[in-house]
């Protein structure tokens, strides 16, 4: 049973891995809580589906798909940057459009992608089971995604970007120009989530625009768990942690379900488990930690340290 939940958490997590890697980017290291990765998953998938029906070769459409979803990153940025909205009413207002964007891009809610070839499909042809086809499809573009990531934020550009998400006014001073990695930043990270939409699509099979829905709790409960299970400052091991994350997630929900907890409770579930997680991680070693009476002072000042800075900005 145990080693089922663990084949069928990597099977389905890895689908979603190139979605909490956006999420990491644009909430780690951009420090942009950007809900338009949610519509951008929905994007990604319509697209993808769209240009399969035409003929595009998989790979192909996958590219486009991650295109769809970093125009619908860049349109989020440009209203954060040069009109000055709220990033969070921006995200909003993007997912809300992009419903009806992938309608019309498929031309109606859903598609049936049976007849045609995809990265699975192809997989399959060379012998390999769907299990493992799904694994290995999944598990090498989210390896590749990861790679580049982690290169990338090593680079010049990518320590640039990392500077303007931990203090924009440092960076500023440094002659950083923060508004082009925001923009960047953003785009990159809604074409991860576009790329997981489009893998989502070709593995089930369909593409039906509801499978956006929610999508973004699927990810953020990926970076609470893996960063709360593996803790550190390095770049490389974020990205994996938030990878490991997203199948931790997937074997815990596939076990809640093995259990006979019924599927309308799973979203309750995530939450649970993402609160779960947080507390341990804002108590250091646990939330049953008694670490006397010079620890509890130390977690105070820092509680009244968070709520004095966290503020958010004007909405409009």
């Amino acid at each position: 049973m145990l080693m089922d939940v663990l084949v069928i958490g990597a099977q389905i997590g890895l689908l979603y891995g190139p979605l909490a890697l956006g999420i990491y980017l644009a909430i780690n290291v951009l420090s942009l809580p950007d809900l338009t990765l949610e519509g951008s998953f929905g994007l990604g998938g319509a697209a993808a589906a769209s240009s399969l029906l035409m003929g595009v070769d998989p790979v192909s459409s996958l590219l486009l798909g991650m295109c769809a979803g970093a125009l619908a990153g860049l349109v989020t940025a440009l209203l954060h940057v040069i009109l000055q909205m709220n990033v969070l009413l921006a995200g909003i207002l993007m997912t809300t459009a992009a419903w009806s964007v992938s309608i019309a891009v498929m031309g109606t809610g859903n598609v049936s992608l049976v007849r045609v070839d995809t990265l699975f499909t192809w997989a399959e042809n060379l012998g390999l089971r769907n299990q493992s086809a799904s694994i290995l499809v999944a598990g090498g573009v989210t390896l590749i995604f990861a790679t580049f990531l982690v290169w990338l934020l090593h680079t010049g550009y990518g320590l640039a970007t990392r500077a303007s998400g931990l203090n924009i006014q440092t960076a500023r001073s440094l002659g950083i120009r923060t508004e082009m990695h925001q923009v960047l930043g953003l785009m990159l990270a809604n074409s991860l989530a576009a790329a997981s939409g489009a893998l989502v699509a070709q593995s089930q099979g369909f593409m039906d625009v509801s499978i956006q829905g929610g999508v973004i709790v699927v990810g953020l409960a990926a970076l609470t768990i893996g960063t709360s299970v593996i803790r550190s400052d390095k770049v490389a091991v974020g990205v994996t942690s938030v990878i490991i994350g997203v199948i931790i997630y997937r074997c815990i929900v596939a076990l809640s379900l093995r259990m006979g907890i019924p599927p309308n409770s799973v979203r309750l579930i995530t939450a649970l488990l993402v609160f779960a997680f947080i507390a341990a991680r804002i108590h250091g070693k646990g939330t049953l930690t008694i670490s006397g009476f010079e620890g509890w002072r130390a977690r105070r000042r820092k509680h009244v340290q968070f709520l004095e800075n966290d503020r958010v900005t004007t909405l409009l």
